[in-house]
């Protein structure tokens, strides 16, 4: 009962076995928690989930890029939160009463929530994910991921006292919590989508730019000169994968879409300019940016682009200011002949920013020896539609695309790199919160991606296109998709309140559980 239970759980999210999701959802914890004596129950817990989490984890395995360290990270992370477990599982002792269990899948949503903040901001695999289906991921426009990790264990610690006791009452109360976010995500679809035909609105056309190339072929890594593709050929296939293309409301290349900071002048304007005359006709001339330098940067190329297409355009690339570095998302606009800037502020340690000084010698040993600056705020881009992007990393986490939302945006983009773990479950598992951020925010989502996944989804969760992702069979996918996305938006609750509304009720509910408890053992 050991590793079956933790099998259904490490498995049941939807990069994994989609199918599981509904059991492990339901019962997958039960299953552990009802095969536990009454001692050790802590080092049991936190073995049993350290498991998951390595099953869940495992794409951190693909180490051609990270080096050796990154399996201690993994297994570091892996402990950390099989602790958090294993502290939760203390807690469940029989007879399981109400208040008992509310408290608990209170403690264990609170436990989550605190991983945005220590763990390194560690925010994949949150028990919810295993709700990721189309209906019950509609409980995400409430009360965001972590309403759907309380109802996960809110549901199994009812199942755990439906087996121990076998009476027809918790049967049925357990029965009840499984199909209750079926039954809303039924009556919130309907709803919306009778909504969303309502509303007629003209469909926003995008073209999302998947370049398909790993890190060394980008960029110039030691050790890897040979794989290292030239800035000007890398620049040409993205024209040449755009070249058929027609003219959208936008297009969204990747995060370090290409080489260099995004002003830096490396490229020579007369090959440039040949380049794009080449690929989309010597008409194209008029179009291209003026500028009496014989060197551009690749602003320059971005905002050629945009003017070709006369289309808005983000792309992600790296900016530098006043000796200080910034991982950035630009937005250009073809009818200003402008640009503007987002920075990253969720940054990745050890890789993009650097947590601890005693950490240098070995991110040193890597070749890392610079560092990007944290961005200081959310930014809306005034497009043909409002819209607020996340950088990569960034868009695991709820509160910081939702103030994008509160902001104004009506469309969701988001610019990511996840070739640094190539033909891994990072992308799938990284596309899983992508969905969940539309639906909690009520808009749709435009995704592009150097090796996947590039694609549309709409404000309901539903995915509208996607591009291939790349795989060992099938090699490194590179292409342009075009997609057609309703743009309905609505308010959410959880636009409202955010992480705040389940905490508040988190909070409440564990408090009563710890007087309860008291009182309890009191009279005892």
């Amino acid at each position: 009962m050991f590793f079956l239970s933790c099998l259904i759980v490490a498995l049941s999210q939807p990069s994994f076995i989609p199918w599981l999701g509904p059991i492990g959802a339901a019962v997958g914890y039960a299953l552990f928690w009802r095969s536990l004596p009454l001692n050790g129950r802590f080092w049991r817990g936190t073995v049993w989930y350290t498991l998951v989490s390595l099953i869940q984890l495992s794409w951190m395995t693909s180490i051609e890029y990270q080096g050796f360290y990154i399996l201690l990270v993994w297994l570091a992370l892996s402990v950390g939160v099989g602790i958090q477990f294993g502290l939760l599982t203390k807690f469940i002792s029989p007879p399981l009463r109400l208040v008992q269990i509310l408290g608990i899948a209170s403690f264990w949503t609170i436990l989550e929530w605190s991983r945005f903040f220590f763990l390194c901001g560690y925010s994949w695999n949150l028990s919810g994910l295993a709700l990721s289906n189309p209906y019950c991921l509609q409980l995400a426009s409430v009360f965001g991921v972590l309403g759907l990790s309380f109802w996960v264990i809110f549901s199994n610690l009812l199942g755990l006292k439906a087996l121990a006791e076998k009476q027809a009452s918790s049967i049925v109360a357990w029965v009840a919590a499984i199909c209750l976010p079926y039954l809303f995500g039924f009556v919130h679809l309907s709803y919306h989508q009778t909504q969303m035909e309502k509303a007629e609105q003209k469909p926003f056309t995008c073209l999302l730019v998947q370049t398909g190339l790993l890190p060394s072929q980008k960029t110039l890594l030691d050790g890897r000169p040979l794989e290292y593709l030239s800035p000007y050929f890398q620049w040409g296939r993205i024209l040449e994968l755009l070249k058929d293309s027609k003219p959208a409301d936008l297009i969204v290349l990747p995060e370090s879409a290409v080489p260099f900071s995004a002003h830096h002048k490396v490229y020579n304007k007369s090959t440039v300019d040949q380049l794009f005359i080449h690929f989309f006709g010597s008409e194209v001339a008029e179009f291209l940016p003026p500028s009496e330098e014989t060197k551009v940067s690749n602003a320059y190329w971005a905002q050629g682009l945009a003017n070709i297409f006369q289309s808005d355009l983000i792309l992600g690339l790296d900016h530098e200011e006043e000796g200080k570095f910034y991982s950035s998302a630009f937005y250009v606009n073809p009818r200003e002949n402008s640009i503007e800037r987002y920075d990253k502020r969720i940054l990745v340690p050890l890789v993009e920013y650097l947590p601890f000084s005693f950490l240098t010698p070995l991110v040193k040993s890597y070749g890392i020896t610079a560092f990007f600056e944290h961005g200081k705020e959310a930014k809306v881009f005034d497009g043909k539609l409002p819209m607020s992007v996340s950088i990569c990393y960034e868009e695991t986490f709820p509160q910081n695309v939702r103030e994008g939302r509160l902001k104004g945006a009506k469309m969701l983009i988001n610019v990511t790199n996840d070739g640094w773990y190539p033909f891994s479950l990072l992308p799938s598992q990284h596309y899983e919160h992508a969905k969940i951020r539309a639906v909690e925010s009520g808009a749709p989502l435009l995704r592009a991606c150097n090796t996947g996944v590039s694609a549309a989804v709409d404000s309901l969760g539903q995915e509208v296109a996607k591009l291939a992702e790349s795989t060992k069979e099938k090699n490194l996918q590179a292409g342009v998709l075009m997609a057609q996305i309703n743009p309905y938006e609505y308010r959410t609750l959880f636009t409202i309140w955010g992480n705040g509304g389940i905490l508040c009720l988190c909070v409440i509910f564990f408090g009563l559980f710890l007087l309860s408890n008291k009182n309890f053992y009191r009279s005892k």
